[in-house]
């Protein structure tokens, strides 16, 4: 059963992703990640089925363990 008055999800999901791109404030990034992360789940949820995860949007030397 298609929700027409329902918000496109995955279109939500792919704007927070740019707009955690697009930050440099580190509490607005992990925002926004978050919210791209739920939009993501309620997109699945919709479609009943699953959707390729979404890129890391941090820099690569956060992404690296402390030496």
């Amino acid at each position: 059963m298609a929700d027409t008055g329902s918000p496109d999800y995955a279109e939500r999901a792919r704007m927070h992703d740019r707009l955690a791109g697009s930050t440099e404030d580190p509490a607005a990034r992990q925002m926004h990640q978050a919210m791209a992360a739920e939009f993501r789940r309620r997109a699945r949820e919709a479609a009943g089925d699953d959707l390729p995860p979404a890129p890391v949007q941090r820099p690569i030397m956060e992404l690296a363990p402390p030496l």
